[in-house]
């Protein structure tokens, strides 16, 4: 597509002036069709009656080529030529159209009963006259080669037909009449009014491709910052209804780079942290490596291998290698609760889900991190499930003391726990909410904590049906 322009908002004027360009050929061609059609059937019946008039009132002895006059000129409707015999065709004939032949035809044959016609041909003739003439004299054409032009003659957009008919009772005759020609030319008032159309088109068409193409510019230009510092400002979520769909994205791609990279950063930043500790521990004990100091060695290695394995499910939660299936939300929580019941823990479930596209393995991991944490935090947890005609939502219910409204935005962040303490058993490792943030976004979903009004969390998993 060399011919098309190389920027975005080029392409989107040329197409619109393409389309604008066709639908003027289309109409003015369906246009030109129809009213040469209405034209043909107008001059057919015209000189239909003309003909039936003078084949029903043939010329008499005693008038055989009487004129009279109208306004004072000499004009003719049909010029009839009664003869003995039928003339040969004129070497050049013009026919005239296939609509209008058909039609004249059509009519005569419904009024005679039968088609008269021998040939018939057009030549350029004169303008429309009122007063018909019945000669007896042969056709002036034919005395004259065809070349002579009849009283009132002008070379206009009506043309001179020539019929020849053989009529009932052996009776023969040509008949001369004027018809009209449609013209095929474009009026000037027609191409102003093309020409105002395009350029009216033109402006607003160049205005709405540029409209058209500002998102992208938009989105290009904080991509383009954003690689530099993935810490700029977010988008301002504004505008129309798609652009600001395209700029929450947007945003929310930012804040999963963000979050991507912090996390990342924080792991290897924790886990040097914390697995310094244990290996000084292991150090000073095998100096005095005795009985009791192999037990202790274990359970540092223990350790060392619980940080390393917490760090594995941040990576495991975002692979996306795992296919996407269509799994039924009811099923999956059903067997989950199904799991904690075989470990003593009663789950109540309520409402349904549907069926939803995900990553079955992901999601149950995900839901279940909400439900230990509930567990972990609070009491009498239950899972509520909803759906609407676009999403289906998990909600994980407590009764427990909730999280601070300050912490709420934090608690998803990797390694960030509500306690202070280092201590794994009172605060954990802070993974659990960051892994199922994770899981949840990358499936096109959204992970929402609130406090409940009457004590406890709700962890609410909203997914897109």
């Amino acid at each position: 597509m060399s011919f098309m322009p190389r920027t975005l908002a080029g392409r989107v004027f040329v197409v619109i002036i393409a389309g604008l360009v066709v639908a003027h050929l289309a109409s003015y061609l369906l246009f030109e069709v129809e009213r040469t059609r209405s034209l043909d059937r107008f001059s057919a019946s015209e000189v239909a009656a003309r003909i039936i008039e003078a084949t029903r009132n043939p010329p008499t002895a005693s008038a055989p080529g009487r004129e009279r006059e109208v306004g004072g000129m000499r004009r003719f409707r049909v010029r009839w030529h009664e003869l003995d015999a039928l003339p040969a065709a004129p070497a050049t004939v013009v026919p005239p159209s296939p609509g209008f032949e058909a039609e004249l035809r059509h009519l005569l044959v419904e009024s005679l009963g039968e088609d008269p016609i021998a040939w018939m041909s057009v030549r350029t003739g004169p303008p429309p006259i009122e007063q018909h003439v019945i000669d007896k004299a042969p056709p002036e054409s034919a005395r004259n080669g065809g070349e002579s032009r009849p009283p009132g003659f002008r070379p206009d957009r009506f043309g001179l037909l020539t019929v020849a008919l053989k009529l009932p009772n052996a009776r023969f005759a040509t008949a001369e009449t004027p018809v009209f020609q449609a013209s095929h030319g474009i009026p000037v008032e027609a191409w102003t009014s093309i020409a105002l159309v395009f350029v009216v088109t033109a402006v607003f068409s160049l205005l709405a491709a540029r409209l058209a193409v500002q998102p992208v510019r938009l989105l290009a230009d904080a991509a383009e910052r954003l690689s530099r510092n993935i810490d700029e400002p977010q988008l301002d979520e504004s505008g129309a209804q798609e652009l600001r769909a395209a700029k929450r994205a947007f945003n929310r791609m930012q804040d999963r780079l963000k979050r991507h990279v912090n996390s990342r950063a924080l792991a290897f930043a924790a886990m040097s942290h914390d697995i310094r500790t244990p290996l000084t521990r292991m150090r000073l004990r095998l100096e005095t490596l005795g009985p009791e100091a192999k037990d202790k060695i274990g359970e540092d290695l223990d350790e060392i291998e619980s940080i390393a394995r917490s760090v594995l499910e941040i990576s495991r939660g975002l692979s996306s290698e795992e296919p996407i299936t269509a799994v039924n939300l009811d099923a999956l929580i059903g067997r989950l609760i199904g799991d904690y019941a075989a470990m003593g823990t009663e789950i109540a479930m309520s409402g349904h889900a549907g069926v939803i596209p995900a990553r079955a393995v992901a999601l149950k991991r995900a839901i279940a991190n909400l439900v230990d944490n509930a567990i972990k935090y609070g009491r009498d947890v239950a899972i509520e499930l909803g759906q609407s005609r676009t999403h289906s939502t998990v909600a994980v219910c407590d009764r427990g003391p909730g999280i601070p409204e300050a912490d709420l935005p934090k608690v998803t962040t990797p390694f960030y726990r509500v306690e202070s303490s280092r201590n794994r058993d009172t605060g954990g490792a802070g993974l659990g909410l960051a892994i199922a943030k994770d899981i949840v976004e990358s499936q096109g979903g959204e992970l929402m904590l609130a406090n409940r009004a009457d004590g406890g969390l709700v962890a609410t998993v909203k997914l897109p049906r």
